[in-house]
């Protein structure tokens, strides 16, 4: 290593680099490592820096020198498997894999900050098994991560990420009812070390559905056939996942799969307020969970609620004070705008001997319109109405419902000469262009029904972050809460919708291969804990990149082994570097020692 300098004809300044140079094919190549800085910077430092950063660059290569290490291959060697492949149907195939995922020790990092190792050892100290918990634990989840696949194919991979792996396979299927007894706790545990680490906020709560589908034909106790939104035929099983404001995931539930999205809130917030202890929250959710027993349970709790409702649905007073122009407040030259009034409303509940009852309340109804929604929703319905019409060419045994643009399409029949009904009518397709124009009124529309508010200019101050009115059955934040604001906290919702993605795309939570709802219960904590982690993760990095980035880079990010006690870095990134950075852990070296990779792992386990 040597100093170069560069003199800089604009600034009149001098450059210093750390250089390395070595000779190939006969040629001095130079290899810039580091950039000191500008030798005017360092005289008050230094009587002559040009001297002492010379001086340094010895020191530093001398220091090189000494980590060289020489490693020696035999070209003849071979990988040996004994007898060879034999072909029966229970034959195992043999490997030889030097292969490890260096992406593994930021996960662990994280994994062991949140403490889930100590808990592990704690709720399995009285079982009597042969096999660690813990480690098990952390194949299921690290393996979600980096090599989704069933478990036995995470099992038969287990020794690319685990240093201690000493278990069989039948011992995962066995573990799988404990981690679902555990659930619970588990989820409250990393709820408490959240709120502890990272100032956890649950004023806000997110809450969404999806579902997960299962490649099997019968159904049982939790998979049913339902709605699915991937629109598949097979059983699924219906999720709740509550997200708090920052965008992780604070704990979920599980449903049948005939369960309407709905009916999945109720249960979801009694499971907050009894295993989590979360109290005066507010609630936002999408049109999905606008239901009267919803928000009447969200009003009896003290609690907020920000939740979209159906324009289309609306009836005609609020329709009328929707397309109303006046009061509308417009921004970015007209291409957004909204109001808002509070009213009271009725909501009809469901009482015990099974009647429907109305209550009256107060409701902030926030209403905006925006042109990029606009543009939208006339391009989704032009494409289904292309779509419905080419149907409606088929003839007569086209199938008419009510589905996407078919509800546009009206079906007549007639005879071409007497425009009578007959025997065998010819029949006709045709816009229903009334019904087109009162969807299309309200295009680019949204609805948002709320019961929060925040001060007003001149209302006595008060010391609590919130406070509930009984008489209006209004949760009143301590600030101003002006139009805008509500709006925001719906959007929110945007990071559960994209947390379901990364549990589908990344951690491919389905298909599902296991069967019995315990083992459903554990796979689900699994992923649970790995989309817990990976937000996490984003989240030290400085939310600037992106989760399925993230997991591109740690899957890629594997080291090989040359010999027993070195291993060259394979795929290494920037993405790699900035997670490294992060954490404090060194990621970017090209070479590695047996040492100093344990060396990695114990740090892992020293950070907060």
């Amino acid at each position: 290593m040597f100093v170069q300098t560069l003199f800089e004809k604009k600034t009149g300044r001098t450059l210093l680099f750390y250089y390395t140079a070595r000779r190939v094919k006969g040629k001095i190549v130079k290899t810039k490592v580091k950039r000191i800085g500008y030798l005017d910077e360092f005289l008050d430092a230094y009587p002559d820096p040009l001297t002492h950063f010379r001086q340094e660059a010895k020191r530093l290569t001398q220091e090189a020198q000494l980590k060289t290490l020489t490693v020696t291959f035999s070209m003849d060697e071979h990988f040996s498997f004994g007898a060879g492949f034999a072909a029966t149907e229970d034959a195992a195939v043999e490997k030889a894999d030097r292969t490890f995922h260096y992406g593994v020790l930021p996960l662990l990092q994280l994994y062991r900050e949140l403490k889930i190792d100590a808990f592990l050892r704690i709720k399995a100290q009285y079982t009597k098994v042969d096999f660690n918990h813990n480690h098990l634990f952390q194949m299921l989840v690290f393996g979600r991560i980096l090599f989704p696949e069933s478990k036995l194919a995470t099992w038969r991979d287990r020794t690319r990420i685990l240093q201690h792996s000493d278990f069989s396979d039948d011992a995962v299927y066995r573990a799988l009812p404990f981690f679902a007894q555990i659930k619970d706790a588990l989820v409250q545990h990393l709820h408490e070390q959240v709120q502890r680490q990272y100032h956890r906020d649950t004023t806000l709560l997110y809450y969404d559905v999806t579902n997960y589908y299962w490649e099997v034909d019968r159904e049982d106790e939790l998979r049913k056939r339902g709605v699915s939104k991937e629109h598949r035929p097979e059983p699924i099983v219906q999720l709740g996942l509550c997200m708090d404001n920052s965008g992780l995931p604070v704990t979920y539930g599980l449903f049948p799969g005939n369960t309407n999205d709905v009916a999945t809130m109720r249960p979801m917030m009694q499971h907050l307020a009894e295993s989590l202890g979360t109290k005066h929250l507010i609630y936002v959710a999408d049109k999905g969970m606008m239901g009267g027993m919803n928000i009447a349970q969200i009003i009896l709790e003290h609690n907020g609620y920000v939740i979209s409702s159906s324009v289309r649905k609306a009836d005609a007073e609020l329709r009328r004070y929707i397309l109303d122009h006046e009061g509308y407040t417009e921004l970015a030259g007209g291409s957004f705008k909204y109001k808002s009034r509070l009213v009271p409303c009725t909501l009809y509940v469901d009482t015990p001997d099974g009647r429907k009852k109305q209550i009256r309340i107060n409701e902030r109804q926030v209403v905006f319109w925006s042109e990029d929604y606009w543009k939208k929703a006339r391009h989704d319905r032009d494409m289904a109405i292309a779509k419905a019409m080419a149907r409606a060419g088929y003839g007569e045994n086209t199938v008419l419902n009510n589905h996407a643009g078919n509800r546009f399409i009206k079906k007549e029949i007639f005879d071409p000469d007497t425009r009578k009904e007959v025997d065998h009518p010819e029949f006709s397709f045709a816009l229903d262009q009334e019904l087109l124009d009162s969807e299309e009124e309200l295009d680019g529309y949204y609805l948002i029904r709320s019961n929060v508010v925040g001060v007003r200019e001149g209302d006595a101050p008060f010391n609590q972050p919130y406070r509930w009115h009984a008489k209006d059955n209004l949760f009143e934040l301590n600030r101003p809460v002006v139009d805008l604001d509500i709006i925001d906290m719906y959007r929110g919702l945007w990071r559960i919708e994209e947390s379901f993605k990364i549990t589908k795309s990344q951690l491919k939570a389905r298909p599902a291969f296991v069967h019995r709802q315990d083992s459903i219960e554990a796979h689900f904590l699994s992923c649970f804990v790995a989309l817990l982690l990976l937000r996490l993760l984003e989240k030290r990095t400085g939310e600037k990149i992106p989760v399925a980035t993230i997991v591109e880079s740690l899957r890629k990010a594997q080291l090989v082994q040359l010999e027993d006690e070195t291993y060259v870095n394979a795929c290494c990134d920037n993405v790699i570097e900035a997670i490294g950075q992060a954490l404090e852990l060194d990621l970017t070296k090209k070479y590695y020692t047996k040492g100093e990779l344990k060396a990695l792992r114990g740090k892992t386990a020293k950070s907060r």
